[in-house]
């Protein structure tokens, strides 16, 4: 008996770590092979952004906006970065927006880039973009990579089902980027890498419950697919290990609005600095 109790109370402490590690975005070294990029993205946000828009609710975050080159009434577009990203890393398809006319907004998640803050968790993301859609829009499109398009998935889920969580007005067009899908999935994926016992994943979810001022089963993106027809484009390489592109495939084959492009050698970091992204997002704005 007491050997069981001590076994339940290892699991809870491992799911409450667990938890803790989810929410702390861990900036590691970059990648050799990435450092040019990270540096020269980092450069041009500084000489070529026209504001950084500095937000302290509900958490602290940063906008950086570039302003059109041409028409000053040209559409707006919202880009948001990865986890243990920021908005800099966006900087290829932030320029090309940018030279095709749109007035594009690049967000820096609390905790990520210039923002303030240790951890992040779901619901802070969901009301940082609430925010930002209601009170700076309306937004032609919103454009999100891993982390930054799942949460641009649920933020719209949520709005499509409940009053106090309406965008108003939604965007026209929605694109993710290497980006799951499903909730479940990278809480799972971190599971298996903490090596959590199946008692010990349980504790996790109800760690999650806890923490959620809504029900999970409400991001579901069922509940999206039923109640929306706005055209979204999932955009994933096919030799992404971090976010398998059975997250956009499965998207793709149950919203019938949706539509699919699958690139041949590109991973999770490579489509960041792939010129097939710019050229695909292209053509499903226009």
């Amino acid at each position: 008996m007491l050997a069981n109790r001590l076994a339940e109370f290892r699991d809870l402490i491992h799911a409450q770590l667990c938890y803790q590690v989810f929410i702390t975005p861990l900036h590691l070294p970059i990648e050799k092979e990435y450092r040019d990029f990270a540096r020269l993205a980092c450069e041009f946000f500084l000489e070529e952004r026209t504001d950084a828009i500095h937000c302290h609710t509900p958490r602290h975050h940063v906008i950086h906006h570039f302003a059109p080159l041409k028409n000053r009434q040209a559409k707006k577009i919202l880009i948001t970065h990865g986890w243990m990203s920021r908005a800099a890393y966006m900087m290829q398809l932030i320029k090309a927006l940018r030279h095709q006319g749109f007035d594009v907004y690049a967000l820096d998640f609390p905790a990520h880039g210039e923002a303030k803050g240790m951890q992040l968790t779901w619901m802070d993301a969901v009301l940082v973009l609430k925010q930002i859609l209601n009170q700076l829009g309306p937004f032609y499109s919103v454009i999100g990579h891993s982390f930054g398009g799942s949460m641009l998935l649920n933020t719209l889920n949520l709005s499509s089902q409940f009053l106090e969580w309406r965008i108003d007005p939604m965007p026209e067009r929605v694109v993710l980027i290497a980006s799951p899908t499903r909730m479940r999935v990278p809480v799972g994926r971190l599971a298996r890498q903490l090596k959590l016992s199946r008692r010990g994943f349980l504790f996790l979810r109800e760690v999650f419950r806890q923490h959620a001022a809504i029900d999970l089963k409400n991001l579901d993106f069922h509940h999206f697919i039923n109640r929306s027809n706005i055209p979204v484009l999932c955009i994933h390489g096919q030799k992404d290990e971090s976010i398998m592109p059975h997250e956009s495939i499965i998207f793709c084959e149950q919203y019938p609005h949706a539509s699919l492009a699958l690139l041949p050698e590109a991973d999770h970091i490579s489509v960041l600095m792939d010129e097939r992204v710019e050229k695909t997002v292209h053509q499903f704005l226009f």
